[in-house]
């Protein structure tokens, strides 16, 4: 069973709310699922900030219940219909973080285990990133259809006291699914990194 909520908030809410950063609402989001701090993250968020607010989903395994910093007004959510990850194609909106990570060696020149992930910043370099996540979930483009590419959008967000920055890309086209299995795992579990941040959740419409 898998949910999607929409929640819609003014820019007066957002201010009220304190819900003024991409980590603001990666704590935020929290509240949508009572009970469950210590388990594992089991949802995707995606932030559209607009002019006059934000617009928030969540997809979850669990049904999400309104919090209360989301006014009734602004709340919608509906389960997922059975079925609707067996179609073979779908326009699809993708906002990601796309990057590469970077090798980073000790002192006495091992790998770390862990590297440095940069964002990928020229349209050429986003569009094969995306590509090759769709070999990897299950999915691949179709070319009949021009893919929009937004600039890359800057993302700063504060947390304990640190500053930090994400690049957000918005990508809309459609795909073709070419493995059924990964690719309903993809979107339950997003793409690329930066998840808790706002980023990786397909927004699916089947093309029938």
């Amino acid at each position: 069973m898998t949910w999607l909520a929409r929640a819609t908030l003014s820019r007066d809410d957002l201010a009220a709310c304190r819900l003024l950063d991409n980590y603001d609402w990666h704590k935020a989001a929290w509240q949508c699922f009572p009970g469950m701090a210590d388990a594992h993250r089991d949802f995707l968020l995606r932030l559209d900030w607009l002019d006059n607010g934000c617009r928030a989903y969540l997809l979850s395994g669990p049904e999400p219940v309104r919090p209360a910093w989301c006014p009734s007004a602004g709340w919608a959510v509906k389960e997922i219909p059975h079925g609707f990850l067996e179609h073979e194609r779908y326009r699809f909106d993708l906002l990601a973080n796309p990057t590469r990570k970077l090798v980073i060696r000790d002192a006495n020149g091992e790998r770390r285990k862990n590297g440095k992930r940069v964002p990928l910043l020229h349209e050429d370099e986003q569009r094969r990133w995306l590509k090759a996540k769709g070999v990897q979930h299950g999915f691949c483009l179709e070319d009949a259809v021009p893919l929009a590419v937004d600039p890359a959008g800057r993302h700063p967000f504060h947390r304990r006291g640190d500053e930090g920055l994400h690049v957000g890309v918005r990508f809309r086209g459609v795909l073709n699914v070419t493995d059924k299995e990964r690719f309903a795992d993809a979107f339950r579990h997003g793409i690329g990194s930066a998840k808790g941040f706002g980023f990786g959740m397909l927004i699916l419409k089947p093309v029938l």
